[in-house]
């Protein structure tokens, strides 16, 4: 497949197609696209999920119906669709075999792959070309498995998005497949100038140990002027787990000004199997004033540090249980004293009302505990198993969704026979008995899958939910492309704008939302540093949503850096939790949908950390 695709991709590579994406040319309409009447049946078809009516509203004699039909079909994403959208490719409108093209992309086999870059070699409009190859190229990662140098011959691209996509897809390869490019990968790092692209190739010298791969992550982890960079090499440095790389860690945990430097250098620390220096760990937790750097800092003293310096951290951290530091750190001081709080302690926490955050952090320290007594021979496997079933059995029928949740996902890594004494038939009742049918449907599918697991079968297929939330036609006539809202935080404000026009559905729901009021006071409870910020959970945990869901909604637009999402637990189960994109995903498009934009405070959605408020969200008239 190399052969017939690459000479294609790169003549569309070259071919002078500007940077220019589609949000760049959204000018605002009042009322939008979906008050025209004729578009009803799309969204309604859309909705519903049926293929054959969006097929057939494929050969309206209007384009923009044919356009939106085609848009459509890549939110449905049904492989059936295939022939009417390759029918589509060869439609008279520009905008429309722009959009077949997207749509096919998402359910594209090899033959459709092929037509598709048939079609794409003769277009005759420069930016619908240049669309098509990229959606070529992305289905062709998704189809097919390369060698690594063929990732990274689409580094010499002109095309932005196709280099993102392959120094992606090459950060994400196995360490004995990336292992030969070393050299080909260091050089790209050498010459690529787009930051986005860069971070992905710092990322991809995780696996390499020449010298000269080490002295570049140094570098770059101390002194590069970009945030992404230093966190990407910091990420790259950890995942080497050598203790003389260690103190270059800890200075950028608690020196470097952002905080997603500092999030990342302390999360490779965490790694480390090796012993450390844990005085010099304990000095630099005693010098930081920032609790968020202080209290993980205190977690690995625990764990590196010689026995008197322990004593004193953990009397200094019993006496910070004293205090209430807010649920976040709350949290996190629980983590930290983890291995030296009593199990009955932990118990009394995980089932009783503290913030559902404190009780997942007590949930992860006892289980952790437990392992960690196994490991060191303090107990043995049959006294494990007799804890592990004779606790999470009262958690299980907690009633407690999150609790669940976080209990089964652990459960998919245990053996079949201590599932067999912990979920039976008695309890598996109780606990479907406790959760919403909806609301908790994450809940429900890590059960099913644990289920699973105890019976010998393979992981269950997703189910998506049904139809159960239809859109607000009114509230949606009243929005248009554009409308802008704000997220006032103590960091700063955010403003973004949504996108009615691919995803209806989803923006009339958060437009309800913000207009109720149900976003003033929520967290960010979901902070990855260059990936996502991510909050509006009810429970402050991430298990939480509504007592509905939303279908998914597929745009051409993008996970660029700034693109607003939906969070999901798989397709056409988005509810409230909304993330913003710190960098670009291109792996989720065509996986999620996205509704929003940030028009202004990208910078302030990177400095928020895990727990930072939303003090007030509204609509800006």
């Amino acid at each position: 497949m190399r052969a017939a695709i690459l000479p294609l991709l790169m003549t569309a590579a070259l071919a002078g197609c500007t940077e220019t994406t589609p949000e760049d040319r959204t000018v605002p309409t009042p009322g939008g696209r979906w008050t025209d009447p004729r578009l009803q049946a799309v969204l309604e078809a859309q909705d519903h999920r049926r293929t054959e009516d969006l097929c057939a509203l494929l050969k309206d004699s209007v384009a923009g119906v044919r356009e939106a039909a085609a848009l459509a079909l890549a939110s449905v994403q049904d492989s059936a669709a295939r022939p009417c959208l390759l029918e589509a490719l060869r439609d008279a409108d520009a905008t429309v075999r722009g959009a077949a093209g997207l749509a096919l992309g998402g359910v594209a086999d090899s033959l459709a792959l092929t037509e598709l870059l048939k079609v794409a070699e003769r277009e005759p409009d420069s930016v619908v070309k240049a669309q098509l190859f990229s959606v070529g190229f992305a289905a062709e990662l998704r189809l097919h498995k390369h060698e690594p140098d063929w990732y990274i011959s689409y580094l010499e691209s002109t095309d932005r998005g196709i280099r993102l996509r392959a120094a992606q897809t090459l950060s994400r390869l196995p360490r004995e497949v990336l292992a030969p490019t070393a050299h080909s990968v260091l050089h790209a790092v050498h010459v690529e100038r787009d930051p986005a692209v860069r971070q992905f190739l710092v990322a991809s010298l995780k696996h390499h140990a020449l010298p000269a791969i080490t002295d570049t992550l140094l570098r770059l982890v101390q002194h590069d002027s970009v945030p992404a960079i230093r966190i990407a090499a910091a990420r790259a440095l950890g995942a080497k787990e050598d203790t003389l790389l260690a103190p270059v860690l800890l200075d950028r945990a608690t020196t470097d000004p952002d905080p997603g430097v500092r999030r990342a250098a302390i999360e490779q620390l965490q790694r480390y199997h090796l012993h450390l220096d844990g005085e010099a760990i304990w000095k630099a937790a005693q010098e930081s004033a920032d609790y968020r750097v202080k209290l993980p800092l205190y977690g690995l003293v625990m764990k590196h540090a010689g026995p008197e310096t322990r004593v004193i951290c953990r009397m200094l951290m019993e006496s910070m249980r004293r205090q209430d530091l807010g649920p976040y750190l709350n949290a996190a001081l629980l983590t930290a004293m983890g291995p030296v709080l009593p199990q009955d302690t932990l118990l009394a926490v995980i089932l009783g009302d503290r913030p559902a955050v404190e009780r997942q952090a007590a949930l992860e320290a006892s289980m952790a505990q437990f392992q960690e007594k196994l490991k060191t021979g303090e107990i043995d496997q049959a006294g494990r198993d007799k804890w592990l079933v004779g606790q999470l059995r009262q958690v299980l029928t907690s009633g407690d969704a999150g609790l669940i949740a976080a209990v089964c996902e652990r459960l998919a890594e245990e053996r079949p026979e201590v599932l067999r004494q912990l979920l039976t038939e008695a309890v598996v009742a109780q606990v479907r008995g406790a959760l919403h049918p909806v609301r908790d449907l994450e809940t429900l599918q890590l059960l099913d899958q644990a289920l699973a697991r105890r019976d010998g079968n393979g992981p269950p297929p997703h189910a998506a939910p049904p139809f159960n939330h239809p859109i607000d036609r009114a509230r949606l006539g009243l929005l248009r492309d554009g409308q802008r809202y704000r997220i006032v935080t103590a960091k700063g404000t955010i403003v973004l704008a949504i996108e009615p026009a691919t995803a209806p559905g989803s923006c009339v729901a958060f437009d309800s939302l913000v207009t109720a009021g149900y976003y003033d006071g929520k967290a960010f409870h979901r902070i990855v540093p260059n990936f996502v910020a991510q909050g509006g959970c009810p429970r402050g945990d991430g298990f939480g949503g509504m007592p509905w869901t939303l279908r998914t909604e597929v745009g051409p637009q993008g996970f660029v850096e700034g693109a607003v999402g939906l969070a999901s637990a798989g397709r056409d189960t988005e509810s409230c939790q909304f993330f913003i994109m710190l960098s670009p995903a291109p792996h989720l498009d065509g996986r999620y949908t996205r509704f929003a934009r940030v028009l202004s405070g990208l910078e302030v959605a990177r400095r928020l950390e895990v727990g930072d408020v939303m003090t007030r969200v509204e609509r800006v008239q």
